[in-house]
């Protein structure tokens, strides 16, 4: 039986955030959908290999957000976002 490959950092596909990209809010007009790209570039052993885009739907980001929160340890003290109310009453 042969030993498993040792796991060297330097040499693995990553996927890593573009700094000076940022996350794109896309309306798909025809589906009636919402999505964000979140801009990625793939490198294996450290060398670029290309861009790419983790495509999230809304339900997906705002689970991704309480994940975040939750491991961040952060205590949200107001909603982030103000209910609708009208303007009418």
């Amino acid at each position: 039986m042969s030993a498993r490959p040792k796991y060297d950092p330097d040499c693995t596909w990553r996927a890593e955030r573009i700094p000076d990209r940022p996350v794109m809010r896309v309306i798909d007009v025809q589906r009636q959908d919402t999505y964000f790209d979140l801009p990625l570039m793939i490198t294996f052993g450290g060398s670029a290999q290309g861009p790419a885009y983790l495509r999230l739907e809304v339900d997906e980001v705002i689970d991704l957000v309480d994940e975040l929160n939750f491991v961040l340890d952060v205590r949200v003290k107001e909603p982030v976002a103000q209910p609708c109310t009208s303007s009418g009453s």
